[in-house]
């Protein structure tokens, strides 16, 4: 059974690999840094993490939670966000059009899980289209029962995006895995070949398949009594 979604903001960034982002001494960890920092001050702040996509490592996956989604979108059309984008052009990043921003309703479906930054040296994503969003939640739910007890499996997350894709609904998951190569494996085994259908119900294919390794997080640090 899922725990109670959390209101998820979504970034993608076009950062180089030559920008240095995870070592705060460098110019651009310090750039990054202080992004990281307006992030965490703005209302309702929960959580965040980042990494690179694997297959792509020139993209740079944020994410943050907050306690709701109204709090996301607030940033969004504040002098805040306006001064993260004019900091992100030192990055390499040219201006907001380069950015992806979408947003989630994300629950956990298995106990504490180590994927989106809490220990799986890589997550699995994909972004499902589907018509019938009962009959996903069902498939989904039987899927995470499955994959769970599979070796090298390191949690699983889920939830419905808010904004459609190609015009439909559409949910995202993340599954962590021990590495790229126990989850490519993993496809090319009889135990996936035999339930891979389940993941064939209920939806109209999926879209940006890979790996993030999401390396990197803060918490919203606990309140001075």
């Amino acid at each position: 059974m899922a725990r109670a979604a959390d209101p998820t903001q979504m970034i993608i960034l076009p950062i180089k690999e030559d920008f240095q982002i995870n070592t705060p001494s460098t110019p651009a960890g310090e750039v990054w840094s202080q992004i990281l920092n307006i992030l965490e001050n703005w209302a309702g702040f929960r959580r965040l993490y980042w990494g690179r996509h694997v297959e792509e490592p020139g993209k740079v996956h944020l994410h943050i939670v907050r306690d709701s989604l109204h709090q996301h979108y607030a940033l969004l059309a504040s002098p805040e966000w306006q001064q993260i984008i004019q900091s992100l052009t030192a990055l390499g990043v040219s201006d907001a059009t380069s950015l992806i921003v979408r947003h989630a309703m994300m629950s956990e479906f298995t106990p504490q899980p180590k994927n989106l930054g809490n220990g799986a040296p890589v997550t699995g994503t994909a972004i499902y289209l589907t018509p019938d969003p009962a009959g996903w939640e069902a498939t989904w739910a039987l899927w995470t029962t499955i994959v769970r007890e599979v070796p090298g499996c390191l949690g699983v997350t889920g939830g419905w995006m808010v904004e459609p894709m190609e015009e439909q609904l559409c949910y995202v998951v993340y599954v962590g895995w021990a590495s790229v190569e126990v989850h490519d494996a993993y496809h090319h085994t009889n135990h996936f070949r035999q339930r891979m259908v389940i993941l064939r119900e209920h939806n109209q294919g999926y879209r940006e398949y890979g790996h993030v390794a999401f390396t990197h997080s803060r918490t919203r640090r606990p309140a001075n009594l």
